[in-house]
């Protein structure tokens, strides 16, 4: 077996890298690059890939080991070096939706790594990247010598772009925490392009050891030394990014963290001022206060699984502008491509915050408030995931109304809660959502005793 089944997940290709008993090797980077180029040629008549990376310490050599497949089946590759997911994605569209590889671990323990592939801005997912596991099992792999280009221009035409698309408004007090990802290369000087004023600059060097916390926004401890930041230096608004920046996440001025549902009913609401009746997308985690408060301002609000990839299908399929996910994940087509990119959600914010004569703690405070859990993530095999959630649903579909469209959501006059497989990690997703907090833990708890059977715990 040249690469293992195990490293093909749902949305990417990921696993421990490089070091002792990893299944992400560079001859593995290398069969993975063969396949994809194959792939790119075979099925989308593509010769040419932009190949970028994070800053983790096995990130190079995996690039290195990935270019040299893609050139061996005979793509062209065009090295963009240590980037941002979202300017893969840029540079993929902009060289003409070409093929796309990100070396990546996102958000991830640093022994961990990765491959995000796309064509254009839209990523392989699913089947087709099950379809490059096949390439390599059955060696049906072109062959080729694909040639090897650097772009010295990725920062200056990115930022440039960006920069135009957002203009200058009233200056906001800003901090920034990149978390020791790529984000502190590029976040400042866009910040400043939009106007913004930075008082405060948290882990912005670039370590793959990330020695102050994971960079994962959507985790509350990853964001105290933010919220800490900017109380003590008076900011207006915190904006933190994961390892990569295809997501973001963000304090108000009192250092508290906004869940990222009620950011993207915050960023809904302006836009529809500017496309009246416009459609929204966000996945099945996603608090009920966000599809109200779509509906409420006039717009158009559609559920969709989980998942960076199957959200953006589903916006693309709806006509919509905006998109997201709990995860932090936000999608813009407003005068943008769609994909998620962390850096332009963020001026978005700032831009409609700049805007409004109120704090961002107030705009926040003017959201519906309801009773949301934090999202549960137990343990539980792959193979046994689907098992589960059937028998869940068994018992407790007679209780509520029933969505399926990721899993098993429930839904009863006090509230909702929802039970799905992860696509990333051997886990199960579950988050609950009431009037109150009564209403919330009522709902877990019918969750809870159904799981009971399979010695399944819920811990926050």
């Amino acid at each position: 077996m040249k690469v293992s089944p195990k490293l093909f997940k749902k949305y990417d290709i990921r696993g421990k890298a490089l070091g002792d008993d990893a299944l992400l090797t560079r001859e593995a980077a290398r069969w993975i690059g063969q396949a994809f180029a194959t792939y790119l040629q075979q099925v989308e008549n593509i010769k040419q890939v932009v190949v970028g990376r994070d800053n983790r310490l096995t990130s190079f050599d995996l690039q290195q080991a990935v270019m040299a497949g893609l050139r061996a089946s005979g793509c062209d590759v065009i090295d963009l070096g240590m980037v941002a997911t979202p300017i893969v994605y840029w540079h993929a569209i902009h060289y003409g939706n070409c093929g796309g590889v990100m070396v990546t671990g996102s958000h991830l323990p640093p022994d961990q790594n990765g491959f995000k592939l796309c064509i254009g801005g839209q990523s392989l997912y699913g089947e087709s990247i099950q379809v490059l596991y096949k390439l390599i099992e059955n060696g049906r792999l072109y062959s080729g010598d694909g040639k090897l280009s650097v772009d010295h221009g990725v920062y200056s035409r990115y930022i440039h772009d960006l920069t135009g698309r957002i203009p200058p408004s009233r200056p906001l007090k800003v901090v920034i925490d990149a978390g020791n990802g790529v984000a502190g290369v590029f976040a400042p000087k866009l910040f400043e392009g939009w106007g913004h004023q930075i008082v405060g600059r948290l882990y912005l060097e670039p370590d793959g050891n990330y020695p102050n916390h994971q960079p994962n926004p959507q985790e509350e401890a990853n964001m105290r030394d933010l919220g800490a930041k900017v109380r003590e230096v008076g900011a207006d608004v915190g904006i933190a990014f994961d390892g990569d920046a295809d997501r973001m996440g963000a304090v108000d001025e009192h250092g508290e963290m906004i869940a990222a549902d009620r950011l993207l009913a915050l960023l809904a609401v302006d836009m529809l001022k500017r496309h009246p009746g416009a459609a929204l997308v966000a996945d099945v985690l996603s608090s009920q206060v966000l599809f109200d408060t779509v509906k409420a301002a006039g717009g158009l609000a559609f559920m969709a699984a989980s998942g960076h990839s199957l959200v953006k299908e589903a916006m693309r399929d709806k006509s919509a502008l905006l998109g997201g996910e709990m995860s932090g994940h936000i999608f813009l087509a407003e005068d943008y491509f769609g994909f998620d990119d962390g850096f332009f959600a963020a001026g978005r914010l700032l831009q409609f915050l700049a805007e409004s004569d109120q704090t961002l703690s107030e705009l926040n405070a003017a959201l519906p408030t309801l009773y949301s859990t934090p999202e549960y993530r137990p343990k539980c095999a792959d193979e046994h995931k689907q098992a589960v959630i059937d028998s869940v649903a068994a018992k407790l579909q007679e209780y509520g109304e029933v969505e399926t469209v990721d899993g098993f959501r429930l839904s009863l006059p006090t509230g909702w809660g929802i039970l799905r497989a992860s696509n990333t990690e051997p886990v199960l997703s579950l988050r609950f959502e009431g009037q109150t907090e009564a209403d919330a833990l009522a709902i877990r708890g019918l969750f809870e005793k159904a799981l009971a059977e399979y010695g399944i715990t819920l811990t926050s």
